[in-house]
């Protein structure tokens, strides 16, 4: 909903202060009164944020979902909308099969760990720090996880061996993590202006990030299902040409990396021009 407020002045046509009138309804919302501080943080397009939402430093943000719902779905959710503190309920005592299975879920995420845990409710603390661990580390090694993965993947696909194409197979379960890892900071990015400035990207530079980071994500899982054609009748013709395609794509997926945290038109004119 679009609202249009007058800009007022204080203090009469020499007065330096401009003031606007927030909307009541918001206000009421947000459960703002008087004194309340709010953040006020410029877009780089001129555009002012007001954010109520911001946490207070060494605030938590907790959820609680219970355990008997889709427990990879309610994990996976709650670590993507950028919760620090997960707590997971039962009305019932939580059985050694419940756990089992959280211990499987919560492998998928980078730093997600169990802090706490009685009979009926097991706490996790996501414990990462997005400005000690930021969005250009984690997509390098994304990258360097996901180029290694092409190149070993056609290689065990040639060589016939299921022991490398296994390795390759578990390898994506790495780029998995820290593609959820950089798909959580991004939307903490995008929500809490502060926190964009702390990890010093912007929204669009967040949504850049992302796109970028499913693209390499997709391409781990091509080089998965390479790995799992391993044993099929191989053309050897087909060896020839697969190769060097490999070696151009890998060459492709370096610089589109490296151009993305360091622009270079020339190089991505390149890129666009081997595609």
């Amino acid at each position: 909903m679009v609202n249009i407020r007058t800009l007022q002045q204080t203090g009469g046509k020499s007065g330096s202060s401009f003031l606007i009138i927030l909307p009541k309804d918001w206000v009421v919302r947000q459960k703002l009164s008087k004194g309340d501080p709010v953040v006020v943080a410029e877009r780089e397009d001129g555009c002012l944020i007001i954010d109520p939402r911001l946490p207070k430093a060494g605030e938590t943000r907790s959820t609680t979902a219970e355990i008997e719902h889709n427990l990879r779905w309610e994990i996976t959710s709650r670590y993507l909308l950028g919760f620090d503190e997960i707590r997971i309920v039962s009305k019932e005592p939580i059985t050694n099969v419940q756990r089992d299975e959280l211990k499987l879920v919560i492998k998928r995420f980078i730093a997600l760990e169990v802090t706490e845990e009685d009979d009926h409710q097991i706490v996790l603390r996501c414990l990462v720090d997005p400005v000690t661990l930021p969005i250009s580390t984690a997509m390098r090694r994304m990258n360097l996880l996901a180029s290694r993965m092409i190149d070993d993947s056609l290689r065990v696909y040639f060589e016939g061996s299921r022991e490398g194409a296994e390795e390759v197979i578990l390898r994506d379960e790495e780029v998995d993590r820290l593609f959820f890892l950089i798909v959580r900071e991004i939307r903490s990015a995008i929500q809490y202006p502060r926190m964009s400035e702390m990890m010093k990207i912007t929204p669009v530079e967040a949504l850049d990030y992302r796109l970028a980071a499913q693209y390499i994500e997709r391409i781990a899982d091509l080089a998965v299902d390479i790995a799992q054609r391993v044993g099929e009748p191989l053309d050897k013709k087909l060896v020839r040409k697969l190769q060097p395609i490999g070696d151009k794509v890998r060459e492709m997926l370096s610089d589109s990396v490296n151009n993305l945290f360091k622009f270079n038109s020339k190089k991505v004119a390149k890129v666009i021009k081997d595609e």
